[in-house]
């Protein structure tokens, strides 16, 4: 689930909602948090409490705040034993005087009244006002408005793709804007002419072929009684009826009506569909070009008429494109190289610094680079050089030798990480790392490469030392495979149905890939010889979620994980810790750095959750882990099992997520949400010391049940 929350905003991207979420943002690490900043206060224990009964302290949402969604929630807290009305109705508080309650949002501005009762309704009567009532409003977006038909123009601010493009001869090349509605609409780009197609007309397509569908099936049920009838008149016996196949007619239409069905506006986030934009508008346009063999524009920017009732308006798109002559070389400038299968998209594999690649266009800040002859990936601009100072995209780079090389040996080797496969190249290849648990291996996909493979053998030549190190731990065979032209794949079969990490880099020329070593664990039982990266999420200038009486995340986390760290370590594990106080602003890379540095065997991120704008802090809440790297599933489930056992919160899943704490490789590593900052019950229970001692003590055993199954 992995929602987060309101606190600290981090921006990626929107995703836009209709009836349950407008926006939603994602940080660029797809770390979960948040989306809006309410100002908590600086004392983090009861903001409202018992000696000043008219007090209601609202942790969220701020007043006068933004909320990019069609309903929201108040979190909060006031006296024990008070009750409380939001515009009338009383919410729902819990025992400890924390409250939530879900309230529907109108574009522009909504004002609440907050009414302090002396206690909460029940059987036995109705609460009674106390003290003045408390005014908010929070501001919900408001669409664009919509173009008017009666002015004729174009929005160059609306085109999309918003941003600069690089093709190569051949390509398709997608774009909209918005502009009077129902007018004729065409772009110019490098002598194309292209006309657009109204996003409306497909909704209206969609709803004339529905109404159309329905006469025909009133038609053809009338033609049916009627049938029947005449034939029970001319014969009581039952006929038996061999049903035909549908006539292509009938198939046509069917798939016409499924392939209308387009909803530009749809979209996805945390599990959940949402409305993003609307599904057709009046007033946007779409259209594509593909790019011929012949053209050679560069930094052209679109151009679109707009013509209507024999009146035209032109407008010149800000963004521009260019045909890429001849792809380019770059390379990687640093380690942990971002690589994204397309713009902005998942991640795969990140590269080291040094590794060749071909580029042939780009998509604003990102390079297009060509791996194969069929796969393409996405690395920003920032992570790559082409050798030559200032180079602009009319000029990206020049030919060199290609990014190419022989694979004629695969070499192993023992370290004091694990078992390790050597493949010396002739250069610095791109690579990509697939793994899997059922069955047991690490597969190691070499673009560039060329199977010329004769020797499989010990790196070292030296007798003795082959003879001491001659057994590799981990793996249990290699092959490999040509898998197409310039695609070249090694596998490493892994003993048994588990994994404990894996790296690859670069030695020099050669590539490398690693396997984890399982850890000597002692015979007692205990975890001595086990080293753990006990990660308290956030901390710093980073507070994570607010919880009902304005505590700070990362607070909570840090109670947590130091509690879990004293139970590791009576244990007998060793651990590393990520931060021991709240000052500490560590990153998201740092943190995950910490742990590979350290060699640690379990990375495990403590946090707890909340939910973005749009959903009912009161029906979702719950215990949930989150992992990345199919090594980390058994443990995220023995973690998740084992909390819940000790307290009971609700089950809402082991679930896969794309996390900066749970991408590392080089250990199982698993980001753990004990319970929900904004459910006001369990909030509560969680800032009782004793619950959160139960809390480490089921983190515990859910290592100890981890380790149980070797």
């Amino acid at each position: 689930m992995q929602f987060k929350s309101p606190g600290r905003r981090y921006a990626l991207g929107a995703v836009a909602a209709g009836l349950v979420l407008s926006v939603l943002t994602l940080c660029p690490d797809f770390c979960p948090k948040y989306f809006t900043s309410p100002v908590a206060p600086t004392g983090s224990a009861n903001a409202a409490d018992g000696s000043n009964a008219a007090n209601i302290f609202v942790a969220y949402p701020p007043d006068n705040g933004k909320v990019p969604a069609s309903s929201s929630f108040f979190i909060g807290a006031i006296a024990p034993g008070a009750g409380l009305t939001i515009n009338g109705q009383e919410a729902r508080v819990s025992r400890a005087g924390f409250f939530a309650h879900v309230i529907s949002l109108q574009p522009g501005a909504n004002r609440f009244t907050l009414q302090l009762l002396d206690r909460a309704s029940s059987a036995q009567g109705a609460g009674r006002p106390v003290g003045v009532t408390q005014t908010m409003t929070v501001n919900r977006d408001q669409p664009h408005p919509q173009v008017s038909g009666s002015e004729l123009k174009v929005l160059p601010d609306s085109v999309s793709p918003a941003v600069d493009r690089g093709v190569l001869p051949g390509e398709l090349v997608e774009f909209s804007v918005r502009a009077t509605p129902d007018a004729t609409v065409n772009m110019q780009l490098g002598g194309h002419v292209v006309s657009f197609y109204p996003s409306i007309a497909l909704k209206q397509q969609v709803q004339q072929r529905k109404t159309a569908a329905k006469r025909r099936a009133a038609v053809k049920a009338r033609t049916s009684r009627k049938s029947t009838a005449r034939g029970a008149t001319k014969n009581s016996q039952p006929v038996a009826r061999i049903a035909s196949a549908p006539s292509s007619s009938s198939q046509t239409t069917q798939m016409t009506q499924a392939n209308d069905s387009v909803n530009v506006g749809l979209d996805a986030a945390y599990g959940q569909v949402y409305q993003r934009l609307p599904a057709a508008r009046s007033d946007r346009y779409v259209g594509f070009i593909k790019v011929g063999p012949l053209d050679q524009f560069e930094q052209a920017a679109p151009v679109f008429t707009v013509e209507k009732d024999g009146h035209t308006a032109t407008a010149t798109s800000p963004y521009t494109v260019s045909v890429v002559k001849q792809p380019f070389l770059v390379q990687t400038t640093h380690d942990a190289t971002i690589v994204r299968v397309g713009p902005g998209a998942g991640r795969i594999t990140p590269l080291v610094k040094g590794v060749r690649l071909l580029a042939d266009g780009w998509h604003g800040d990102e390079m297009r680079i060509l791996y194969s002859a069929n796969k393409h990936v996405y690395i920003s601009k920032s992570g790559l050089s082409t050798g030559r100072i200032g180079w602009q995209p009319s000029t990206p780079g020049s030919s060199g030798p290609l990014p190419a090389s022989t694979v004629r040996t695969i070499n192993t080797r023992k370290d004091g990480y694990g078992d390790a496969l050597l493949l010396p190249l002739s250069q610095r290849l791109p690579y990509q790392v697939e793994q899997s648990v059922k069955p047991n291996k690490v597969t190691l996909k070499i673009y560039g490469a060329t199977q010329d493979t004769d020797w499989v053998s010990p790196a070292d030549t030296d007798a003795d030392e082959i003879s001491k190190r001659a057994n590799l731990e981990m793996v249990d065979g290699i092959s490999f495979r040509q898998v197409q032209d310039g695609v070249f794949e090694v596998t490493a079969q892994i003993k048994g149905d588990r994994q404990w990490g894996y790296k690859v880099d670069y030695e020099g020329t050669t590539l490398r890939l690693r396997v984890k070593q399982a850890p000597r664990l002692a015979a007692d039982g205990s975890l001595t010889g086990l080293k753990i990266c006990v990660d308290p999420g956030h901390g710093g200038t980073e507070n994570g979620s607010i919880g009902c009486n304005g505590l700070k995340e990362k607070q909570l986390n840090l109670q947590m994980a130091l509690k879990f760290k004293t139970a590791l370590e009576r244990a007998g594990a060793q651990v590393i810790m990520t931060r021991t106080t709240d000052e500490e602003t560590v990153s998201l890379d740092e943190r995950v750095n910490i742990a590979a540095r350290s060699d640690v065997d379990l990375l495990i991120s403590v946090h707890n959750n909340a939910l973005p704008d749009g959903r009912d802090p009161w029906k979702e809440h719950g215990t949930s882990t989150y992992w990345y790297q199919p090594q980390s599933t058994e443990l995220a489930r023995a973690l998740k099992d084992s909390v819940i056992s000790a307290v009971d919160f609700p089950d809402i899943g082991c679930r896969f997520q794309n996390l900066a704490l749970c991408r590392p490789t080089a250990m199982p590593a698993v980001l753990v949400e004990v319970g929900f900052m904004i459910h006001p019950e369990e909030f509560a229970q969680m800032l009782d010391p004793r619950v959160q001692e139960r809390v480490a003590e089921g983190l515990l055993k859910g290592v100890h049940k981890y380790l149980a199954r070797r």
